[in-house]
């Protein structure tokens, strides 16, 4: 199927237009791929910004089309969804895959050259283990590292959160009941209260006030608070002070020089995308397809941790 002529007007906002196909195009109603061709006039630059922006969150991207041919594996499981608007008027296509979405972005033949063409279509979320839209981060999670939960005693949580001086957010709640204190990918353990070493009080407390910075540490206003640590010297925090701890984002550092990196989302929906999204550049994502959690309940100390690694 052709796709449309390339419009001509005003100039586009690219990155406002990819959050409307992406925002608009809901994977459970299994729509076609949507193709749309930009103004053949195009600023060179933008272009080169929407293609920073994408390589930002989903990495180096994938080639469908070359100089009108098409990759060999170019497959529905590799993006070749991208391909079904077209026929052989498209020249170039680079893919990329970002959560539930593929986003192509490439250049088709017109009657006087050609011109870009922006395309998105359905990719099943990697994050999400093939499980329904309905199911929790926790749930997903679980599925990605094939971790059954196990009794464990119950938390006081209000105690918790008496000597926090603040509620905590529900997903984290949700994945200390499941996991308890461990490991994800021998990469980021979970800080849980009352846990040998990893004990999500004693980490809260007592923190010098520069710990994080340009931050502030928790408890000063909107300070960080960490949830989750790693040999890697890398920082797993949520910025306090949304009054919903449900709306605390999730703010990363590796090494205690480097930049802040902010997540909007909790700590359950983070790792999850940690372990799958090679975009993200942490090490679990390009490093195995197999993902595990480690419990530290096995353990008799935290030093009995350490020692098995």
């Amino acid at each position: 199927m052709p796709t449309p002529p390339h419009p001509a007007g005003p100039p586009v906002d690219l990155l406002a237009l990819l959050e409307e196909l992406t925002g608009g195009h809901r994977t459970e109603r299994r729509e076609r791929p949507v193709a749309h061709p930009l103004p053949a006039d195009t600023d060179p630059a933008e272009l080169a910004a929407l293609r920073d922006a994408l390589g930002e969150r989903a990495g180096r991207p994938r080639s469908l089309a070359r100089d009108g041919a098409v990759a060999p594996d170019a497959t529905r499981e590799r993006g070749g969804a991208l391909l079904e608007p077209f026929g052989g008027e498209l020249l170039d296509l680079s893919a990329w895959g970002h959560r539930a979405h593929w986003i192509g972005l490439g250049r088709t033949a017109t009657a006087t050259g050609s011109g870009p063409v922006l395309v998105v279509a359905d990719r099943p979320d990697p994050a999400r283990a093939g499980l329904p839209e309905t199911s929790s981060w926790v749930e997903c999670l679980a599925a990605l590292t094939e971790w059954t939960p196990r009794p464990r005693p119950a938390v006081d949580w209000p105690a918790v959160e008496a000597a926090l001086g603040t509620a905590l957010p529900p997903d984290y709640r949700e994945l200390v009941e499941t996991f308890g204190p461990g490991g994800f990918d021998g990469y980021v353990d979970l800080l849980t209260p009352g846990a040998d070493g990893l004990d999500l009080l004693r980490w809260a407390t007592g923190m010098p006030a520069d710990l994080f910075a340009p931050h502030p540490a928790f408890p000063a206003p909107g300070g960080l608070l960490r949830w989750g640590a790693s040999e890697q010297e890398t920082d797993f925090t949520w910025r306090t002070g949304a009054p919903d701890p449900a709306d605390w984002p999730v703010l990363v550092r590796a090494g205690h020089t480097g930049a802040w990196r902010r997540f909007d989302c909790g700590p359950a929906e983070f790792l999850a995308r940690m372990l799958t999204e090679v975009g993200l550049g942490f090490e679990p994502s390009h490093l195995t397809d197999r993902h595990f959690f480690e419990s530290f309940e096995d353990f008799e100390s935290f030093e009995d941790v350490r020692g098995s690694w």
